[in-house]
């Protein structure tokens, strides 16, 4: 993750590929982490949830691999933030694996999963050489594994030539993160990164994969609060929580909690013990709460909208179970500070980050609060993230910023991820 006065990731990129590969990559990819600000646990539901890509990103820099003739060859990777690279050979394995045929470790499994799914939905891949750096913090509830699940597919599929289409490549990374690494999360976050559209979030229906933007009003931001505590979701209660919400869409006879409203589960309510009870009603209010907040935000009404975030933190805390007390001790500090119109915890759960509704206006005395107010609280010291919503993963032509001038006053891309805020000081 990026530090403060530290070159941007699409820089950092470029400098390690030259070092890695020698000479200039030829394709830049940016793909943005996200964050969801409400509809948690509801995507392997089939339920509604509403996230933005957000400015946090990573960036590849990438060529052909140099003397490759026709298809195969390799895809390699390094990474600023990975000790080992990841190196694939083509064609990848199979899927689904052979007996004995095991992904690889670490962060090579997500794009050796990648390319498995791609091969076999497109055949043969060209390789390709790549320098990954990131300012997604790993582990965070940000969704770092699904940026770059779509970050690799997008080189593979410049590199090769193959189209792209937003929803089926997120449907194809999914897959890969599912089946190959084992991680049994929902389609929620590839849609976010690969589908982002620049100043809103966006109205998912994961059960028939629809997605609706909603415009961001101008005049809040949304704010990532890193409580700088980390859990790892393959062997974390994520896999528990899921099977908890299949045993309850069962019991009450419905094919998913998606289809269970408040009055059946109250109907059903002798049917469940109390923690799958607990469990289904978070779903199911969570699923009202998207759609109110898709108004609220529609109507420019924010207390409304915070008010909805705070009642989604109390509802995963006490129903759902994966908060934590530096998830927790943050959401209050957030509260408390000026601006804030609700905030909750985002992503998995069990550790990572909160996201707050902010009044941009009072963002100077909202950041030092927060931090002031967690530290007292924890200990612990936070990174606190003011971003804007941006565009999903996208391909550019790698051009040297010497070449075309120093960068305007929006940032580097030149696309206007950025609101002119002066970060620097409220980065970590």
């Amino acid at each position: 993750m990026r530090q403060s006065g530290s070159p941007p990731a699409r820089d950092r990129a470029v400098a390690d590929f030259a070092a890695a590969f020698g000479g200039r990559p030829t394709a830049l990819v940016r793909s943005p982490a996200r964050v969801n600000l409400i509809g948690e646990h509801t995507d392997y539901n089939d339920g509604l949830c509403l996230p933005a890509a957000i400015d946090l990103e990573m960036w590849v820099a990438l060529r052909p691999s140099p003397g490759a003739a026709g298809r195969g060859g390799a895809i390699e990777l390094v990474s600023e933030t990975e000790p080992a690279p990841a190196r694939v050979d083509l064609p990848p394995p199979g899927t689904p694996p052979r007996a004995g045929t095991r992904p690889a470790p670490g962060w090579a499994g997500y794009v050796e999963g990648v390319a498995v799914m791609l091969a076999a939905a497109h055949g043969d891949l060209d390789g390709w050489q790549g320098a990954v750096a990131s300012d997604v913090p790993k582990g965070a509830g940000l969704s770092s594994s699904a940026s770059l699940e779509l970050a690799v597919a997008a080189g593979c599929a410049h590199v090769t030539g193959l189209p792209w289409d937003a929803r089926s490549m997120a449907r194809l990374a999914h897959r890969a993160e599912n089946t190959w690494v084992g991680a049994a999360t929902g389609l929620l976050d590839q849609l976010a990164c690969a589908g982002g559209v620049a100043g809103h979030a966006l109205l998912v229906d994961c059960r028939d994969e629809t997605v609706e933007p909603v415009a961001l009003p101008e005049e809040v931001a949304i704010v990532v609060l890193d409580t700088s505590t980390r859990r790892r979701i393959v062997t974390s209660a994520y896999a528990d929580r899921r099977a908890e919400c299949a045993r309850a869409a069962r019991l009450l006879g419905v094919p998913a909690l998606r289809d269970a409203g408040l009055g059946l589960l109250a109907e059903g309510a002798w049917r469940l013990d109390p923690v799958t009870y607990a469990r289904a009603r978070h779903v199911v209010t969570e699923n009202r709460r998207v759609l109110d907040m898709a108004a609220a935000l529609r109507a420019g009404d924010l207390a409304a909208a915070g008010g909805l975030l705070t009642e989604g933190h109390r509802s995963i805390r006490d129903d759902f179970a994966v908060s934590s007390l530096e998830l927790d001790a943050m959401v209050e500090a957030a509260l408390a500070a000026p601006g804030c119109y609700g905030a909750r915890m985002t992503g998995g759960g069990f550790a990572g980050c909160a996201m707050a509704l902010v009044e941009r206006s009072r963002l100077d005395a909202f950041v030092p609060a927060v931090r002031e107010g967690y530290r007292a609280a924890t200990g612990r010291s936070s990174c606190v993230l003011p971003c804007s919503a941006v565009a999903g993963t996208a391909v550019e032509p790698f051009r040297d910023l010497c070449e075309v001038g120093p960068p305007g006053p929006q940032n580097s891309a030149g696309d206007g991820r950025r609101d002119g805020l002066d970060l620097g000081g409220h980065r970590c």
